[in-house]
């Protein structure tokens, strides 16, 4: 009877509480007011089960340690998001936790954000504190409003063929139309190199399906419409202080040179800046990108090339660790039998290692002719390498300051013309860009304005201008002209660092970043990055100038500005070629543990 009576007063309590919204289906969520959630909570006792907050019948990512709920929306509209909140508790044995099941709970409100601007509640991260009410008693719990998607990985109960964990993985993004939030399964291992001392890390997703007879298969999904594929990369963004600098040169790349090929693809990433739950466990901003393989170029699968009998295999190198090119290095025997798919640098990447030299020729080949005389060198690069595509290749990295590029962090692509191997360079992790370099720190990295005036020499472009092979002096005046009036221009490039720095700030994801990682290298203040974006531009431009014979060179000219740095190794990042094991160990919460590059995968 006692208890009948204490539910009555509760009862009374809720139901003199305001709607919190006109639109929203059924009298559950409710603004109590803060003396009316005192009352009740005085007047009830706390849950232990497991409670879930459900956006149009949707779970919503949560943070145990902070007991927060998040919903993803859209930064850029005014008007509040229309739709129905709910939520219900769950005893530890109920997998099964959709909206409308377990025991259902009254929301109550603390206040209503409708009352709130939405843009300045999602930039200050306001937490919106709320009861959620039973007769059995109340939890107590925070929403938070976030301008970016959201990842969660959830541990499940199955194994992967190797062992590892298998998760639940969601998507959600900041539109609820149609299909906003993207649930299946996935394999997560760790990846980078130097990363991998960082206390946050970075992660490749294998997406999986379930199939009837209990195993798996892969799983193409498009997650935010970057690309319908079972691939992907979470980088992590850990040592640059302003979190968007990979994204920004990201972003340049497709706009400049991602598109200069034949072939109607995109010589280059995709990604999307994210916010990621690991566990019930907020990690922080990723960037979710799209992995340069041979899906992203439009090649077939190398098992596929050699079955037909192919002459020509069209294959895909990663370099990943700094070597100066050397044709010795790809032919011979392997400089470790341990790794069948590494020399000079290199990764071969795909679906089938067959540990011959034929694999390894356009490299070769390519080195070869750096060994070769200048005139066999002039007459013969534009023959095995695109002459465009190397000239970008060389302009960005002179823009970006991309010093970590110079001789290491790219992809080169092989491909059939004619009969014979044509190449074309890709960039990648460009982190260290913009006056961020390798630095002795906790980081590896710095902003250094040194590196204001210094040129980057990238090979192979760096002789072929030097020998203005082909007119490529010419075409590189050109083409960085066509770059300073479109995505180089000082006003198109203060643009893009200004967006994206409203991104990661005015979505609140940067001061949730740095609450999460305090010791993560975050610095809000990015007048840096703007000064040095612009300043370079400028030292670019006067460099082009000189290459074009219309800047005034003070008798030194581009020549001996190359002569300094030509054929010279930054040694900016001390490089192992170590791999780390393909065990998944047992992890907790938050954590996930394993290796970057899976055995043989067709990537």
């Amino acid at each position: 009877m006692r208890k009948k009576l204490l539910f009555i007063s509760v009862f009374l309590l809720v139901v003199t509480a305001v709607v919190l919204f006109s639109q929203d289906r059924g009298p559950s969520v409710l603004v109590a007011g803060e003396e009316k959630i005192e009352s009740i909570k005085a007047k009830t006792k706390p849950l232990e089960e497991e409670f879930v907050l459900f956006f149009e019948g949707e779970a919503l990512p949560y943070n145990e340690a902070e007991h927060t709920f998040y919903l993803p929306v859209d930064m850029t509209d005014s008007r509040w998001e229309t739709g129905k909140f709910s939520g219900s508790f769950f005893k530890e044995d109920e997998k099964e936790q959709k909206a409308g099941e377990g025991r259902e709970a009254d929301l109550l409100f603390a206040e209503s954000y409708k009352e709130n601007s939405k843009q300045t509640a999602v930039a200050s991260g306001k937490q919106f504190s709320f009861l959620a009410l039973t007769k059995a008693g109340y939890g107590e719990y925070k929403l938070v409003f976030t301008g970016l998607p959201m990842i969660t990985f959830t541990g499940t109960e199955y194994t992967a063929d190797d062992g590892s964990q298998m998760y639940c993985l969601r998507v959600y993004d900041t539109s609820h139309e149609n299909n906003w939030v993207t649930e299946c399964h996935a394999q997560a291992r760790l990846r980078g190199n130097t990363s991998l001392s960082y206390e946050k890390k970075s992660l490749r997703l294998y997406l999986k399906e379930l199939k009837k007879d209990g195993t798996f298969e892969k799983s193409n999904e498009n997650l935010l419409g970057l690309r319908d594929d079972d691939d992907w990369i979470l980088n992590a963004l850990y040592a640059d202080n302003t979190r968007i600098r990979d994204q920004l040169c990201i972003e340049l790349w497709n706009e400049v040179g991602a598109a200069n090929n034949p072939y109607g693809q995109n010589f280059g990433t995709q990604s999307a800046m994210v916010e990621v739950v690991i566990g019930n466990g907020y990690q922080g901003i990723y960037d979710l990108m799209v992995p340069i393989d041979r899906k992203q170029l439009g090649m077939d699968a190398v098992s596929d090339q050699l079955s037909r009998g192919e002459a020509i295999v069209e294959r895909l190198y990663k370099k990943k660790y700094t070597a100066p090119w050397n044709a010795g290095d790809f032919t011979g025997e392997l400089p470790d039998p341990n790794q069948p798919d590494y020399r000079g640098g290199f990764y071969l990447k795909g679906d089938t290692v067959l540990q011959n030299e034929e694999e390894w020729k356009p490299l070769y080949d390519l080195a070869a002719l750096l060994e070769a005389p200048d005139e066999d060198f002039a007459a013969g690069i534009t023959e095995m390498a695109n002459r465009q595509n190397l000239i970008d290749n060389w302009l960005f990295y002179q823009a970006i300051a991309g010093f970590d590029n110079e001789n290491k962090n790219m992809y080169y692509v092989a491909r059939n013309r004619g009969g014979s191997y044509y190449g074309y360079f890709i960039p990648w992790d460009m982190n260290l860009s913009f006056g961020a370099v390798y630095a002795e720190n906790v980081y590896y990295c710095a902003e250094s304005p040194e590196v204001l005036t210094e040129m980057i020499s990238w090979q192979p472009a760096q002789r072929m201008l030097e020998l203005d092979a082909e007119g490529s002096r010419a075409l590189a005046a050109d083409t960085w002209m066509n770059w300073r009036t479109g995505a180089f221009s000082d006003e198109a490039l203060w643009n893009r660092i200004a967006s994206l720095e409203q991104r990661v700030k005015n979505s609140g994801a940067f001061a949730r970043e740095n609450a999460r990682w305090p010791n993560g290298n975050q610095n809000e203040d990015f007048s840096f990055l703007y000064d040095f974006a612009l300043s370079r531009m400028k030292v670019v431009d006067e460099w082009i100038a000189k290459l074009s014979g219309t800047g005034n060179d003070n008798g030194s000219g581009i020549d001996g500005a190359w002569d300094a740095v030509a054929g010279e190794e930054t040694g900016n990042e001390p490089d192992a070629v170590t791999e780390n094991g393909s065990d998944m160990v047992t992890a907790g919460p938050g954590d996930i543990i394993t290796d970057e590059d899976a055995p043989v995968r067709d990537d």
